[in-house]
């Protein structure tokens, strides 16, 4: 096992952002990876023997709200870039590498829009902007996904009180079930499949440490994530790679597709056969290499 460790760090003069960090303290590369909504980091070994192979550091901030990190209520998804900024100059790292998946997928490609480290992005089974002209927001989302997006919708005053029920009902730290049973008719045949592996249990293991200090993290993201952005993905100007499945039920394929249709000189990679959760498992190398190859750096 690689050593890990979660560190405070100052963003600004009245907040920290909890960041799970491995890789050495010296090393100016490194790859981010920001996970989903709810989004708590956890030690990934898969991940880390990843970021080895190119001897890569491994940051992994937690967005505002989550685990320890500091509340930033208003905050939109490009102003997570301010705060990586800081977290990248804390550490010494001169050029980063980003992932992000489902809710950390338009934060990763933020970074793309606005970051100076940045080199290049990838981006899987994301969410598409709310106002996304041409998409049909709700189609091929499931009916319980689609519950808590269209509370977002509302405002905060309408989503909050789902999520305050959502968590309590999840228990995360008893495994897959309760998340079953919140997301049941979300998780595609191959995404179940990928739930009784390994990748199950990290899952549980992120939701639990996501919300171990309440849900205001998870509600900063869903309103964040349904009001404007803050950039126009025509505006990105570093490399970025989209993936995506067909059997995602959690927020249909058609979103990661719309979005890599409109940022300049995209590459869109669609598997028929993975969801919403089984594709970063089964292709994260090629993630990786990809990633680390449209950086310039392999």
């Amino acid at each position: 096992m690689t050593d890990w460790r979660y560190d405070l760090v100052p963003v600004s003069d009245d907040r920290v952002l909890e960041v799970l960090v491995r890789g050495g303290d010296t090393g100016s590369r490194a790859v981010l990876w920001f996970t989903g909504t709810p989004g708590g980091a956890i030690p990934d070994e898969d991940l880390a023997a990843q970021a080895d192979r190119y001897g890569l550091r491994l940051i992994q901030p937690l967005r505002p709200g989550y685990g320890q990190s500091s509340p930033r209520p208003g905050r939109r998804v490009v102003d997570f870039a301010e705060d990586v900024d800081r977290v990248l100059q804390h550490y010494g790292v001169a050029e980063a590498v980003t992932m992000g998946a489902s809710g950390g997928g338009p934060h990763s490609l933020a970074m793309a829009a606005v970051l100076p480290q940045c080199r290049a992005a990838s981006v899987l089974v994301t969410v598409a902007p709310r106002e996304a002209e041409g998409l049909d927001f709700y189609d091929g989302m499931s009916l319980s996904n689609q519950e808590e997006w269209r509370l977002a919708d509302q405002g905060p005053d309408a989503v909050r009180p789902w999520l305050e029920k959502a968590a309590a009902d999840m228990h995360p730290e008893e495994g897959t079930d309760g998340i079953l049973d919140l997301f049941d008719d979300s998780v595609s045949a191959v995404d179940r499949q990928a739930m009784a592996s390994p990748a199950g249990a990290n899952l549980s293991a992120r939701f639990a440490k996501a919300i171990e200090a309440g849900i205001e993290g998870w509600f900063e993201d869903d309103i964040a994530l349904t009001t404007p952005w803050g950039f126009a993905p025509e505006s990105v100007t570093r490399p970025v790679t989209f993936w995506t499945g067909k059997q995602d039920y959690f927020v249909s394929y058609k979103h990661t597709v719309w979005l890599a249709e409109r940022v300049p000189d995209a590459d869109l990679h669609v598997f028929a056969g993975h969801g919403h959760l089984s594709l970063r498992p089964a292709h994260l190398t090629a993630i990786v290499d990809d990633l680390v190859g449209r950086a310039g750096w392999s």
